[in-house]
């Protein structure tokens, strides 16, 4: 059946509609099912271990590694890791009888090279980011030819949340500086007597509020709030969420819309700009009507009209304010 592109077609139009992993374009688990069968992984777990972190297929450390010690010539993993440094030691028996052996290290000194260490995972769980590393390097190094090369979910997500990567993807770029870092990406343990679920719970509320109170695409508005919450999570709250990977994707969305380049900018941020430019050009009449529409919008509509507005009467306005 997986040969049969046109029953996977219908299969993938199918499973997009479900509710129990984060591909929502019939394109894309299409994908998701090809680069699973590939990998030797069954459609259900192909579907919801296999991320999209812009544009880029990743899938976690710990999947990596399961795939390499399915491979019929796994011949053992050491892991050795601390808070300062992750040593993996694997190895792999060829069919000749001739054992392949890598040995990686990473350090948190190659964290802070990287400018990896001052993000909020980095800084609160060191150890579950340096393994996470160093595991996905040894597997790319001595598998190769069972992870083709894909990035680890936890490298992918870096390298699209680092400002100085030379790969960076456009699209995950920071546009609000004022936002905390930890909504780049979800740390994978949690504190003692926290589970992990909670802490997602948390920073995923926290990531609304921040939509919320700065009216960010609209998620201050209660009727499109609840349809995003409905859409991703099948639930009116993100509290009656029970589903770790639903939510954890749902995060990651909400996150990408907070520091994406494509986000809008706050009410406030325009109501500045516009502010600037509206006593700037106008005067009289024409600054009495407009001004108190911008101080007293609330709707990046309203600020929308006042724009237009400028543009269409830019060349007017500054030939009288000469």
């Amino acid at each position: 059946m997986m040969n049969d592109l046109v029953a996977l077609q219908s299969i993938s139009k199918e499973l997009a509609q479900s509710r129990l992993h984060a591909h929502r374009n019939p394109a894309d688990v299409l994908f998701v099912l090809s680069a699973g069968q590939a990998l030797g992984l069954n459609a259900a777990t192909a579907l919801m271990n296999i991320y999209n972190v812009n544009g880029m297929p990743s899938l976690k450390a710990d999947l990596k590694l399961a795939l390499a010690k399915n491979h019929p010539e796994y011949n053992g993993c050491e892991i050795d890791a601390t808070a300062e440094r992750c040593i993996v030691k694997m190895s792999r028996k060829r069919r000749d009888g001739q054992v392949e052996s890598v040995e990686i290290t990473f350090t948190m000194q190659d964290a802070i090279r990287a400018e990896l260490a001052k993000k909020d995972n980095w800084r609160k769980y060191p150890q579950r980011m340096l393994k996470a590393r160093a595991i996905s390097y040894a597997v790319n190094d001595l598998f190769p030819d069972i992870v083709f090369g894909m990035l680890s979910h936890e490298e992918a997500v870096d390298l699209v949340t680092s400002g100085n990567d030379a790969q960076e993807v456009p699209e995950a770029s920071a546009h609000h500086d004022a936002i905390d870092a930890e909504f780049e990406s979800v740390p994978d343990p949690a504190p003692a007597g926290e589970s992990e679920f909670d802490l997602l719970m948390k920073a995923t509320q926290g990531v609304m509020r921040n939509l919320v109170d700065n009216k960010i695409d609209g998620f201050d508005n209660e009727v499109r709030r609840h349809s995003s919450i409905q859409k991703h999570l099948g639930c009116s709250m993100i509290a009656e969420c029970t589903n770790f990977h639903d939510l954890y994707e749902y995060h990651n969305h909400l996150a990408a819309i907070l520091r994406g380049a494509n986000a809008k900018p706050t009410i406030k941020e325009r109501q500045v700009e516009l502010i600037e430019r509206m006593t700037k050009l106008a005067t009289g009449e024409e600054l009495e009507e407009w001004l108190p529409k911008i101080q007293s919008a609330t709707r990046h509509a309203a600020l929308d009209e006042v724009e237009t507005w400028l543009n269409e009467n830019k060349t007017s306005l500054e030939g009288d304010s000469k």
